[in-house]
């Protein structure tokens, strides 16, 4: 298994496919630059069956990949011997993480090594990620998949202003569930949110700045995973029905599950992600966006789909993007709900100033940030780092 890696024209990924859809997203890409790779089917959670694994360990050996991929560690064992394996057989290994790493990894050390590179999606996780063992960790932030999403701007968006989402209410039920069969944590937790200490800034610090360190040094891994959980889906929940409830009765509908219909009357059913979303981005005026608290910095999918699709988006403010968009010709941002309003109005009655907008930010999309350019990106950098070895 000593080969040579990335000695190639292009790579060859051995791709550990889950539910992810960030997995089809750059089998899409590849298929798209005549790259090679394997993919392998495993369960993104619970016991691997001893057919899988022998696919998996067939396709290492056979395929020979330049590196093995897997999203928010999906098909790793809690252990880490898989991990283990591959860093035996000087295999690089790339995890991209696009949800919070330390609800997934809960501490644990036996994903890293020498061979071992993690990414992620807000720079806000870096430290963590290098402080659990992995060779390096840097952002690479989300793109667009331009076999879904990829059309011209419409003349015309008949429907009203829409935000689609899920309203989290089932998942907050779930999750204070289980805190309520260890009521010190769920305390600890109520006490944060009540003292205002739940919001993007202080999660991406951690629980810690949360909860209060003190808090937590009793608790297990165990709560700790649920405790954050519960501050990401809680406090995403509250952002959401504010943005509903405030927009709402301006005209916006939402579109999601069924409880949002206890919330307001304007809300339709969800909207298929992959068959009806990139039409429905091109029908709708505009397409509102709200970040969920787990991402202090970067953008979520939205903000890079929508434009793709020859949507038309309005955005809550983070800080990549900035970095990713000309914000003052290719983007609008709101602040506030009052801005928020403000610019849903007027940008729903102003067409002409709609469509230059969705063209720039398109246009950029396009030539800067699909997921060609971020596996480019990527490669480009494992080589580097790995060089022959």
């Amino acid at each position: 298994m000593t080969y040579p890696k990335f000695a190639g024209e292009s790579p060859r990924i051995l791709i550990l496919e889950s539910r992810y859809w960030l997995d089809d997203a750059c089998m899409h890409a590849c298929d798209r630059m005549g790259w090679s790779y394997a993919r392998v089917g495993i369960n993104a959670e619970g016991v691997m069956p001893r057919e899988q694994l022998g696919e998996l360990l067939m396709a290492v050996t056979e395929f020979r990949p330049d590196f093995i991929f897997t999203v928010n560690a999906a098909g790793m064992d809690e252990d880490g011997m898989l991990a283990a394996l591959f860093a035996d057989l000087h295999i690089p290994m790339v995890t991209w993480y696009v949800d919070d790493p330390r609800t997934i990894l809960l501490g644990r050390d036996c994903y890293g090594s020498a061979y071992s590179i993690a990414v992620t999606w807000d720079e806000a996780y870096e430290d963590y990620l290098r402080a659990r063992g992995y060779a390096d960790a840097w952002t690479l932030p989300l793109a667009a998949d331009t076999t879904v999403f990829d059309a011209e701007p419409a003349q015309d968006s008949p429907l009203p202003p829409a935000f689609v989402a899920n309203s989290m209410e089932h998942f907050v039920a779930r999750e204070r569930a289980w805190l309520a069969e260890h009521p010190p944590v769920l305390a600890a937790i109520d006490a944060a949110f009540g003292a205002g200490r739940v919001h993007r800034d202080t999660f991406g610090a951690g629980l810690g700045a949360m909860a209060g360190e003190g808090a937590m040094e009793s608790w297990d891994e165990h709560e700790r995973r649920h405790a954050e959980l519960y501050c990401f889906i809680e406090g995403t929940r509250r952002l959401r029905r504010a943005l509903v409830e405030h927009l709402a009765p301006h005209g916006m509908v939402v579109r999601g599950d069924e409880a949002w219909g206890t919330i307001t009357g304007n809300w339709g059913p969800y909207i298929n992600y992959e068959q009806d979303m990139p039409a429905f981005y091109r029908q709708c005026a505009v397409n509102v966006n709200s970040t969920s608290i787990q991402m202090p910095n970067a953008v979520n999918q939205r903000v890079l789909d929508c434009p793709a699709a020859g949507g038309f988006l309005l955005t809550d403010n983070q800080p990549a993007l900035r970095r990713m968009f000309d914000v003052d010709t290719e983007t609008v941002v709101y602040s506030t709900l009052e801005e928020a309003a403000e610019k849903m109005q007027y940008y729903q009655t102003h067409p002409q100033a709609r469509l230059e907008i969705v063209r720039r930010a398109r246009a950029r999309v396009l030539g800067e940030h699909t997921y060609e350019h971020r596996l480019r990106d990527l490669t480009a950098r494992l080589k580097a780092f790995f060089g022959n070895g």
